[in-house]
C-alpha cells in the first residue's frame, strides 16, 4: 500500500484506500462513484489533496480512468495511479502522467548557446 507523505500524523502518511474513503465520505458517496463523470470528479477531488498533482487531468470512459499531465516526481505519478485503482468502480487505469523534473542551470555561459537538436525517434 502506498503512503502519501505529508498526510497523517506520525505514521508516515495514509494509504490510497484511506484517502479514497475520506473523499467518499466528504462527497456523501460512501460506496464511491457510480458513473464515469463521478469517477472523474472523485479522482480530481483526491488529487487536490496530493501535492504536486496540479497539472494532472482525469478522464474516465467505461470504468477506465485515464490520467494525463505532468508531476515533479515518479512517486507522485505512482500515487496518482494508486488513487485511481483504489476506486471500486474503476476497472482499468491508464497512467500517462509524465515526470517533469526541473533542470539545474549550469552557469551563465550556457544561456547563450543554441540548444542542441535532439535525435529524432522512430515511431514503431
Amino acid at each position: 500500500m502506498t503512503a502519501f507523505p505529508g498526510f497523517g500524523v506520525g505514521t508516515g502518511g495514509i494509504t490510497a484506500q484511506m484517502l479514497v474513503g475520506a473523499i467518499a465520505m466528504r462527497r456523501g458517496q460512501p460506496l464511491g462513484p457510480t458513473n464515469d463523470q463521478e469517477v472523474e470528479d472523485f479522482i480530481a477531488d483526491a488529487l487536490d489533496l496530493l501535492p504536486g498533482t496540479n497539472d494532472v487531468e482525469v478522464r474516465c470512459e467505461g470504468g477506465r480512468a485515464i490520467l494525463t499531465g505532468s508531476v515533479p516526481h515518479k512517486r507522485i505519478k505512482r500515487d496518482a495511479g494508486e488513487i485511481a485503482w483504489a476506486i471500486p468502480s474503476v476497472n482499468d487505469v491508464q497512467n500517462n502522467v509524465t515526470i517533469a523534473t526541473r533542470r539545474r542551470s549550469r552557469g551563465q555561459g550556457r544561456e547563450t548557446e543554441a540548444p542542441a537538436t535532439p535525435p529524432s525517434r522512430k515511431q514503431t
